[in-house]
Formats: structure tokens, C-alpha cells, sequence
């Protein structure tokens, strides 16, 4: 049992262990939770290393109205002003922590590790990681975050249980830090890591916080399944090598982007990823699109390094230069999450939120290179106002004012981590003594949820599909508490299962009632943007 002087984040992405940092820099003893080692099945560790920030030539201001353009206005204004205005702040905290990056216009590269040359956020997780051991975080794993305890004053700690053992313990806290990343896991493609479950999501709503902008769900525009080999993303900057065709052989996209005004793949990974996914999503609908990989000469795939690392994904085989190769939109990012306030702050005393499981900052799409910046900053930033809450000198809390649709949403049912283990194993006892009932493996509701996202959830969705969904959901539920399990393997899922239930949920229910198309949410019976929605959607457990 710990006291009130401690702290826990759960997550140990960019996010998490930045907050870590941050705590333990201030003094507070430190325990970091994560299923995993740190770093490891993360988005951190998959990311490209790209972070975007008024550095290098680019001011503050530019970096403010890129993000607000490209989220359609729906950044929170508060947020926004902190996030491009404080985002220079983590140079220095970068490189106090030993990470290795250069400066460039508009942002920082991490610089790779070539024994890991498609893994670009590797240095920067390993950095982080030295740097908390170095200061005194104590790392847990192979651990699941439950359910979080709060109290008449706030936050008191986390139900946790041990995947491994399967025993359940209590970490009393008097401050919590929730970094637990996205959901991209619910989707079958996906470039997310298995482990990113939307965790976070399900303990903050079953704590009576408020989600917000869950429609909004970042697909990225190309991604590609090559047989017998990677299932993965090409950064939008392939198309200015290499012709991406429609049905007709159109290089429709280049067309689209130019009556945008957007000059090349690159300036559009930045600004249009949102509309990019959109138009690849419409034109798959008619046959298959191709990216002409063999317009780049093979030459160039074993001389430059960033094609040399898309190569390493192809068969020794069917090299990429050897022809095209079919591309549809992959779940990438998810820009909505958990209401916070300018120091991650959330309606609960005590506990803080950053990373991916919060939302505000980046409105209805994401400005790429966003997504590492807002992890250190408010990583930090959420570390540092929950050692200032602990040490009583701070005692502020999200005033939350709903300012769009406020809507309740069914969640989990309420049950504490033993009551689960306990349920689950009994269904796995009740089948090996010969009951008539069928043992739900935890692994098919996992394949469940992936096809339901398959159908109601991809880039393009209408409201007779997305209602037809919220039925199918309802009978979901049930296959939560009907789930057996009889390994660690099987335990980890089914506690999974949980977060992607109710990940699905949100999502489903707020894209329902966002009747417009707007940044990375696309409605084929809205298809037009609506200026009486730039207004957020707000999610809190119920059924109001």
C-alpha cells in the first residue's frame, strides 16, 4: 500500500513516461504501469520521429493556425494557445533527457537507430525510459489499470491486476496520470500496435470523466497488405514519385490536392490527410487503386534511406520496384479522448490525462508531427501539475463547460478487477466440465469487434449503417462477461476486450450524432461541412 505522496502514470509511451520524468524531476515517487515494457507496443516506438513546432523558422503563430486550420476550428482555444505557444519548451526537456534529434524547419527529427530503422521513436522511448530509471521511476509489467479509485476528495489510486498471475492489488495514490494512448487496435487495419486497446478510454468514463470528439478517428490515406509481408503505411510523400492511380488510371488524388491548392505528397501529409483518406475510401469503392512503386528506380530503393526501410517490408520475392501495389486507408490516430484542462488536468481531483486518450487539441484531424509534440508536452506538463497537486499547492480541477452536445453512452459493467478474473474463469471451468453452453473465446470477441469496425466504423459512413451498428453493440455487451479465459494469453485479451467495447461505443454514438463531414470524420449522407457543427460532442457514461 502507498501513500498519498505518490504518484502513478499508466502508460509508458512518449506521454507517460514524459509525465513520469516530470514527476519524479519534482521529488514525487513514481510508479509506471504499463502491460508492457516500456516503450515496447507503443505508437511511440512505431512513430516516425517527426515532431511538428514553431522551431527552426516556423513561429508559434504559424504552428497555432496550421493546427487550427487543419483541425476544421474545433481545437480547444485554451489548448491550442498553450500547445503552439509552450511546444519550443521541449528542446530543452528533450535534450536534458538524452534524446537524440536535430532541429529543422518547423520541428525536430529523432535521429534513428539503424539497427531499428523502421522503429523512429525506438531513441526517443529509450531515452525517456534511461532518464526515469535515472530519477527514480519504478516501472510495473505485464500489469492492467482495472479501474480507478476515487473518493469523496479525488483520485486514492488504481485497482491493477497482474497479467501474468492473475492477482489483483491496489496501488493507493494521491495523484494518477492517465497516458494510455488510442484504440487502433478495434480496427483490423491498423498501423497501432495490438496493445493499444482504448484502456484509457473505459477507466475515464467509468470514473465519470467526459470524452470528447470520438467521431473524429485519423485514417491514414496509404496504406498497403503486401502477401508474405508487412501490413503498413507509406507516407503521402510517395505520390510525388510514384503515380497513385484510380479504376480509370487517373492520379486522381494529385488532382484533388491541387484544387486545394496543395503543391505536393508532402505538404499534404502535413495538412490533408483527413481529405486524402476520403478520396482514396470513394475510389476504392469503384476498383482497386494502385501505387506505382516501379516508377522508382531500384537504384533509389537501395540508395536512399528512407526507401531502403519500406523495402525491408516487401518479400525478397516481389521487391517493390517489381510492380503496384493495391492501397486502401489504415487506421492511424485517434485526435479525440479524454476532456482536459492546459495542464491535463480532468473533472477528477488529482487525476491528470495526455498523449492520444485526450482530446481538444487537435480538433477534427491532426497535423502530422502533432502527435509526438502534444505527448512531451502535455506529458510534461500533466507531470508537473500532479507533483504541484500532491504537494497541496494547486488544488484547481476542469471546470468543464459543455460547450456543443452533451450525450450519455452506455459503458462496461461496473465490476471490480476479482469479480471479472473470477467470472471468466468459472466460464472456462463450466466448459471443461461439459456444460451446454459455448465458450466464447476471448480471442473471437476481439475478431468481432475488428469486423464490426470493418463494416460501421471506416472512413466513409452513413446513418442507417452507424444504427444498424449501435443494435449490434448492445449484443456485444454480453460476450464481455461471457468470455473465457485460461492462460495469461486469454487474460490479456479479455481485460482488453473491455476498452475496445467501449472504444467502439463512443466512436459509434458520436458519429452518429455529427450529421456533417468534417476533417476526419465523412458521412456519404452528409457529405458537406456544416458551420452549425463547429461545435465538440461530449460522451460521459449513461444513458441521458
Amino acid at each position: 500500500m502507498d501513500d498519498k505522496n505518490t504518484a502513478i502514470v499508466i502508460g509508458q509511451g512518449a506521454a507517460g513516461l514524459s509525465a513520469a520524468l516530470a514527476l519524479a524531476r519534482q521529488g514525487v515517487k513514481v510508479k509506471s504501469i504499463s502491460k508492457v515494457r516500456p516503450g515496447n507496443a507503443t505508437c511511440t516506438i512505431y512513430a516516425g520521429g517527426g515532431f511538428t513546432l514553431g522551431v527552426g523558422g516556423m513561429s508559434t503563430e504559424e504552428h497555432k493556425e496550421m493546427t487550427y486550420r487543419t483541425g476544421r476550428h474545433l481545437s480547444v482555444p485554451d489548448l491550442l494557445d498553450v500547445f503552439a505557444s509552450e511546444a519550443p519548451s521541449i528542446v530543452s526537456f528533450m535534450e536534458e533527457a538524452g534524446v537524440p534529434f536535430t532541429v529543422r524547419q518547423g520541428g525536430l527529427g529523432v535521429r534513428r537507430d539503424p539497427g531499428f530503422p523502421l522503429l523512429g521513436g525506438k531513441p526517443l522511448t529509450d531515452a525517456l525510459a534511461r532518464a526515469c530509471l535515472s530519477c527514480g521511476v519504478t516501472f510495473i509489467h505485464n500489469t492492467a489499470a482495472m479501474r480507478l479509485l476515487v473518493g469523496d476528495a479525488g483520485i486514492e489510486g488504481v485497482e491493477c491486476l497482474d497479467l501474468t498471475s492473475g492477482e489483483v492489488s491496489v496501488i493507493r495514490a494521491g495523484a494518477v496520470v492517465l497516458a494510455t494512448g488510442g484504440g487502433g487496435a478495434l480496427f483490423e487495419r491498423t498501423d497501432n500496435p495490438q496493445r493499444i486497446t482504448g484502456d484509457g478510454y473505459r477507466l475515464a468514463l467509468e470514473a465519470s470523466c467526459h470524452l470528447m470528439d470520438m467521431e473524429f478517428v485519423q485514417f491514414y490515406p496509404i496504406g498497403i497488405d503486401i502477401p508474405g509481408g508487412a501490413h503498413w503505411f507509406l507516407d503521402l510523400s510517395i505520390i510525388d514519385a510514384a503515380r497513385l492511380v484510380g479504376p480509370d488510371g487517373r492520379e486522381f488524388l494529385k488532382d484533388m490536392l491541387h484544387k486545394e491548392g496543395i503543391s505536393s505528397g508532402s505538404e499534404a501529409n502535413l495538412l490533408a490527410r483527413d481529405k486524402c483518406t476520403v478520396a482514396i475510401a470513394l475510389e476504392s469503392r469503384k476498383g482497386p487503386v494502385l501505387l506505382h512503386l516501379e516508377d522508382i528506380a531500384q537504384e533509389a530503393w537501395e540508395s536512399s534511406r528512407y526507401l531502403s526501410s519500406i523495402g525491408r517490408m516487401f518479400p525478397k520475392t516481389t521487391p517493390p520496384w517489381s510492380g503496384p501495389v493495391v492501397v486502401h486507408p489504415i487506421e492511424h490516430y485517434f485526435p479525440g479522448g479524454v476532456a482536459i484542462g492546459t495542464s491535463g488536468e480532468t473533472e477528477i481531483p488529482g487525476l491528470f490525462a495526455c498523449g492520444e486518450v485526450t482530446g481538444g487539441v487537435d480538433g477534427a484531424n491532426r497535423v502530422g508531427g502533432n502527435a509526438l509534440t502534444n505527448c512531451i508536452l502535455f506529458g510534461r506538463k500533466a507531470g508537473e501539475g500532479a507533483a504541484t497537486y500532491l504537494k497541496g499547492e494547486w488544488t484547481a480541477t476542469l471546470d468543464l463547460k459543455i460547450s456543443g452536445v452533451g450525450t450519455g453512452i452506455p459503458v462496461t459493467p461496473g465490476r471490480t478487477a476479482a469479480d471479472w478474473v473470477k467470472t471468466w474463469k468459472d466460464n472456462a471451468a463450466r466448459a471443461e466440465s461439459g456444460s451446454s453452453v459455448r465458450e466464447v473465446l476471448p480471442e473471437e470477441v476481439r475478431r468481432a469487434f475488428r469486423e464490426y469496425s470493418s463494416k460501421h466504423l471506416l472512413p466513409v459512413r452513413d446513418g442507417a449503417t452507424l444504427r444498424e451498428g449501435r443494435k449490434h453493440l448492445d449484443d456485444m455487451k454480453d460476450l464481455l462477461t461471457k468470455q473465457a479465459v485460461r492462460s495469461s494469453r486469454d487474460l490479456l485479451f479479455a481485460v482488453e476486450n473491455l476498452g475496445l467495447w467501449q472504444t467502439a461505443v463512443a466512436v459509434t454514438e458520436a458519429a452518429l450524432i455529427r450529421t456533417e463531414s468534417r476533417g476526419a470524420h465523412f458521412r456519404s449522407d452528409y457529405p458537406e461541412e456544416d458551420s452549425r457543427w463547429e461545435k465538440h460532442i461530449y460522451l460521459s457514461a449513461g444513458n441521458e
